[in-house]
C-alpha cells in the first residue's frame, strides 16, 4: 500500500520544515482540494505540486511548493507586498529538470517581463511560518479563477 503523502514527508522531513509542509497540506485538504500523491487539483485543474527530499544544505529537508499558473497572473487581485512576495520566486529556468530550453518561456507577471521561465513559473522554496498565509492566498485566488472558468 502506497504511503500517504503526511507519511512521505515525516519520512525525509524534520523539526519546522516539517511542521510547515504538514501544515500546508493539511489546509489544502481542507479548502477541497483533491490530490494523486503530491499533485494539488481544484475542480480537476492542478494547482500545485509539492516536491520534498532529503538536502545536505538544509538538516531539515527540503519542500517545494510549485505552482501550475492559470493563463495571467496579471489578472489577480493582489496587493503591492503579495506581488512582490510572488516575484521573489519566480523561476527563471536553470534546466535543473533536464529540460532542453525553457519550458515556460517568457512572461509579463505583474507588469514585470520575465525572460526563460520554468514550466512552473512560481516556485516557494522552503516556506517558513510567514509565508505560507501569502501562499494560501494564491491558492485561494487560483481556485476562484478555476471556479469561475468551469462556470
Amino acid at each position: 500500500m502506497q504511503k500517504t503523502i503526511e507519511e512521505q514527508m515525516k519520512a525525509v522531513l524534520t523539526g519546522g520544515t516539517l511542521t510547515n509542509a504538514l501544515d500546508f497540506v493539511a489546509y489544502l485538504k481542507a479548502t477541497g482540494m483533491t490530490h494523486n500523491d503530491n499533485r494539488f487539483s481544484y475542480m480537476g485543474q492542478e494547482t500545485c505540486i509539492i516536491i520534498f527530499f532529503e538536502y545536505e544544505g538544509f538538516p531539515e529537508g527540503l519542500w517545494v511548493i510549485c505552482d501550475c499558473p492559470i493563463d495571467g497572473h496579471d489578472g489577480f487581485p493582489i496587493d503591492d507586498s503579495l506581488q512582490e512576495f510572488a516575484r521573489a520566486n519566480v523561476k527563471i529556468c536553470d534546466k535543473c529538470c533536464g529540460c532542453p530550453v525553457p519550458r515556460g518561456g517568457d512572461k509579463m507577471i505583474w507588469g514585470q517581463e520575465y525572460k526563460g521561465l520554468c514550466s512552473s513559473e512560481i516556485q516557494f522554496v522552503n516556506p517558513d511560518a510567514d509565508a505560507l498565509p501569502k501562499i494560501k492566498i494564491f491558492m485561494e485566488l487560483w481556485k476562484h479563477i478555476i471556479a469561475d472558468a468551469k462556470k
